[in-house]
């Protein structure tokens, strides 16, 4: 998308107004070739927004589907491990704290 629109900007020789913009977009939506992934992306952004943030976004309704296990495992492992690296960043403040004691 980005290419498309970086395109259409330099055939103009400037940038792109946003009604511009939204035609790129909306041409690039009815293409047939992209629709299958179109609702890819709608079915993932509606399901995990609901999964994870408790997020209903009322337009994607249609498009929520359960998550696979592996998903919950992939998000939960990426928490964690953010987690993981917080707290070995923090140790050296535990450590002063506790020597404090």
């Amino acid at each position: 998308m980005a290419e498309v629109i970086e395109n259409k900007s330099e055939e103009l020789n400037r940038k792109l107004a946003p009604e511009e913009t939204d035609k790129v977009f909306s041409d690039f939506e009815s293409q047939s070739l992209y629709i299958p992934l179109i609702n890819k992306a709608r079915v993932k952004m509606a399901s995990r927004d609901l999964a994870f943030r408790d997020a209903l976004h009322v337009k994607l309704t249609d498009y929520i589907s359960p998550l696979q296990a592996n998903e919950y495992e992939r998000f939960l492992g990426e928490k964690s491990e953010d987690l993981k690296e917080r707290l070995e960043e923090a140790k050296d403040v535990f450590e002063r704290l506790k020597k404090r004691e």
